[in-house]
């Protein structure tokens, strides 16, 4: 990491991670309520910017890069320091057809050699894995061009989330920092971001958010297979049942926060 900042993982910790998705081919998913609500997220974030040039940082397995490379008509680019994750990252992208250049290195390194290059910057799960997001964050701002527009996306790690982590996932807690919308605003303005919004996203319902792959060694990993298969059943089925009835994205149960925000001139 070739930072001062101290990171709560490592390469290991996300390799383990990732070894689990190596037999599972993911696709974005409609029928999925969180997925609908990012869109209109990134639809936000990219309004009024032509053929944006674009760089997901902690990539690894993104599904969002082949779809904005594919329905923005974006340069896109991706980085993380996990070579496993940039592999799979390749493979989501091969799989949709969509070029892309994914960086195999930490942020850090990168952000030194891409100064104020590109029109759109996002994350999803990012700031929360470092004891100081903030530095991290003015690190991170460099990367955009004057007028440029961040998405940055973190887990909501309270509410009903807390504690089915505690049991799925203990060591999951440990590797991130529980940080609010109006924590998250306040660190994009305190590094001279303009923030156009902030909030809950991914709407009423996702148990998905939790990681449950410490029970691959409990159950085996075709137990730890139908138990995903379940979680992501009731994600469909709560999910889109609680957005009919207009449940609103809300600390309780949403599992994102957000900010989206723009470099000022």
């Amino acid at each position: 990491m070739d930072s001062d900042v101290t990171p709560l993982t490592d390469e290991s910790y996300w390799t383990e991670l990732w070894d689990g998705q190596q037999h599972k081919v993911r696709h974005l998913r409609w029928v999925y309520v969180t997925n609908r609500h990012l869109a209109k997220l990134f639809e936000k974030g990219l309004s009024g910017i032509r053929q944006p040039k674009l760089v997901e940082l902690g990539c690894a397995d993104s599904l969002w890069l082949p779809y904005l490379g594919k329905n923005y008509e974006s340069d896109c680019y991706g980085v993380d320091f996990s070579e496993l994750g940039c592999q799979l990252a390749q493979r989501n992208l091969a799989l949709a057809d969509v070029s892309a250049k994914i960086f195999c290195e930490d942020i850090f390194t990168f952000i030194k050699s891409n100064t104020s290059d590109y029109d759109f910057v996002f994350s999803m799960g990012l700031l929360e894995h470092f004891t100081e997001p903030s530095r991290v964050l003015d690190d991170i701002g460099k990367l955009l061009k004057p007028g440029g527009k961040m998405l940055t996306i973190l887990p909501n790690l309270r509410g009903m989330y807390t504690p089915i982590a505690r049991v799925a996932s203990p060591k999951l807690l440990a590797t991130h920092q529980v940080i609010t919308p109006s924590a998250l605003k306040d660190l994009h303005q305190s590094v001279g971001l303009d923030v156009t919004e902030f909030g809950f996203t991914g709407g009423p319902f996702k148990l998905s958010v939790v990681d449950y792959s410490p029970w691959r060694s409990v159950i085996g990993r075709f137990g730890h297979d139908v138990l995903c298969k379940c979680v992501n059943l009731t994600d469909i089925i709560v999910g889109n049942i609680l957005s009919a009835v207009r449940i609103p994205n809300q600390q309780l149960s949403s599992p994102y926060v957000y900010v989206l925000c723009i470099k000022p001139n």
